[in-house]
C-alpha cells in the first residue's frame, strides 16, 4: 500500500531552461526553508531559502548569476522529482538567498497566441477540428510553440514532450476568430484556456514538468486513495455550502441591455428533495450556439448537485505520515474518497483534489496540506 512518509530531506537544482542541464545545486545542509504547490487551472508556486554561509562561496557566486526565465527550479522530495519550473526573481539578503518559482503554465501566460481559433472542422485529418477540449488546449499550445516566425526554437520551453491528457468523452465545437473567421486572439495561451476552455470542461494542474490536461472526475472514476480522519493531523472543516449548489444550471449570452437575439442552454433535473434550485451564469462570448451554451451549463453543473459537502485541512494541519496515498498521487483533479466519522455531519464521499501545499524546514520538517471539492452527480443529458 501507498503511503505519503517523510522525506529524510529536500534537494534544489536550478536548471537551464528546459530542465536538462544542471545549473547549480546548493548543499542540502544549506537549504533552510522549501516551499511548494500544486493547484487546479491556476499556477502554482515554489521558494527555496538558503543559507549563504552553508552554501559556500562557489555556490554563491554561481546563486548570484540566476537569470529569472533562462533558469528553472527543480525540487526533489527525497530521490524523487516533485517540482520544476522557470525562475521568476531572486533576493538576496547578508544571511541568505531565495529563489522564487512559477510552474510549467507560466510559459503559456509569457506565450501570446498568434493562430486563429477555429475548431468547429468535423474533418478528422484537420489539425484544428472539434474534439475533446483537452485535445484542443493541446492543439492550441503546439501550433504556437512549435511554429511561427516568433519562435526562438521550436518547442523553447520543452513543455511538447510533457502534456498529458484525459479527454472528456464529449466533442467540443470551439471558434474565436473574428467576423472573417481568421482572425487571431492576442492574448496569452493560458488566458485561453482560463476564459474558455475551462468553462468547456478543462482541467489543467502540473506534476513535476508534466503538464496534465484532464477533465473533471466523476463518481464513476476509481479513487486514488481512501482517507479517514485518522490520515489528518490537527483540525478539519466539513463545510456544506447552500450557495454553491443547484439542480439547473443556465448560461445565456443575454445581457442587462439586450436581450433579443439571444440564447440560452440549460443543464440538470429539477429534484425532489431540493426542487427547483437555479444557478445562471452569462457569458460575453461572441458567436455561440445553441450547443456551445450547453457544453457551458453541462461543466458548470459539475459539483453543484447534490449540494456541495466540501472538507478543508486549516492552516496548521497536514496530512499524516501514514496517510495511504504518495506524493506522486497526490495530483490535483484526481478522486479521493475519504470517511469523516465522530463528527455531526459524519459523510463518507468522494472528493477531487484541488490544492496541494507543501512546507518544509530543516527544523519541522513537512507539512502537507490539501483541499478537496465534492465529486457531484454528473449530467449526462442529451444535447440540443
Amino acid at each position: 500500500m501507498a503511503e505519503l512518509g517523510c522525506p529524510q530531506e529536500y534537494r534544489a537544482v536550478v536548471h537551464w531552461r528546459g530542465g536538462a542541464r544542471p545549473f547549480t545545486s546548493p548543499a542540502v545542509s544549506s537549504l533552510v526553508e522549501v516551499g511548494w504547490n500544486r493547484t487546479l487551472n491556476d499556477t502554482a508556486e515554489a521558494t527555496v531559502r538558503i543559507a549563504k554561509g552553508q552554501a559556500g562561496e562557489e555556490c554563491c557566486g554561481l546563486l548570484g548569476m540566476v537569470e529569472p526565465y533562462a533558469h528553472e527550479l527543480t525540487l526533489y522530495r527525497d530521490t524523487e522529482l516533485v517540482w520544476q519550473g522557470p525562475v521568476t526573481r531572486t533576493v538576496e539578503s547578508r544571511a541568505g538567498f531565495t529563489v522564487e518559482a512559477r510552474d510549467m503554465t507560466e510559459w503559456l501566460a509569457r506565450t501570446v497566441n498568434i493562430t486563429a481559433l477555429r475548431y468547429v472542422s468535423t474533418n478528422p485529418a484537420a489539425p484544428q477540428r472539434r474534439g475533446p477540449v483537452q485535445q484542443i488546449a493541446q492543439t492550441i499550445i503546439r501550433l504556437n510553440m512549435e511554429t511561427g516566425a516568433f519562435a526562438s526554437a521550436p518547442d523553447w520551453a520543452s513543455m511538447l514532450a510533457y502534456i498529458v491528457r484525459q479527454d472528456d468523452p464529449v466533442a467540443t465545437s470551439f471558434e474565436k476568430d473574428g467576423s472573417d473567421d481568421a482572425s487571431a486572439w492576442i492574448v496569452p495561451i493560458l488566458q485561453i484556456l482560463d476564459d474558455e476552455l475551462v468553462p468547456r470542461g478543462l482541467e489543467y494542474t502540473t506534476v513535476g514538468r508534466s503538464l496534465v490536461l484532464g477533465r473533471p472526475q466523476t463518481t464513476g472514476d476509481p479513487a486514488q486513495a481512501r482517507l479517514t480522519l485518522d490520515h489528518i493531523a490537527g483540525d478539519v472543516q466539513i463545510i456544506r455550502d447552500g450557495p454553491s449548489g443547484a439542480t439547473l444550471v443556465w448560461v445565456t449570452n443575454q445581457s442587462d441591455q439586450e436581450i433579443s437575439n439571444t440564447q440560452f442552454g440549460v443543464s440538470g433535473v429539477v429534484s425532489q428533495v431540493y426542487g427547483r434550485l437555479d444557478t445562471l451564469v452569462r457569458t460575453q462570448a461572441e458567436g455561440l450556439t445553441a450547443y456551445d451554451l450547453w457544453q457551458l451549463a453541462r461543466a458548470s453543473y459539475n459539483g453543484r448537485y447534490p449540494v456541495p459537502t466540501s472538507l478543508s485541512i486549516p492552516q496548521g494541519s497536514s496530512l499524516a505520515a501514514t496517510a495511504p496515498v504518495s506524493m506522486r498521487q497526490l495530483v490535483p483533479g484526481v478522486r479521493l474518497d475519504v470517511t469523516a466519522t465522530g463528527m455531526c455531519s459524519s459523510v463518507t464521499q468522494p472528493y477531487r483534489l484541488s490544492d496541494v501545499d507543501v512546507e518544509w524546514t530543516d527544523t519541522a520538517g513537512e507539512e502537507v496540506g490539501i483541499s478537496l471539492i465534492p465529486i457531484g452527480e454528473p449530467y449526462t443529458g442529451a444535447p440540443p
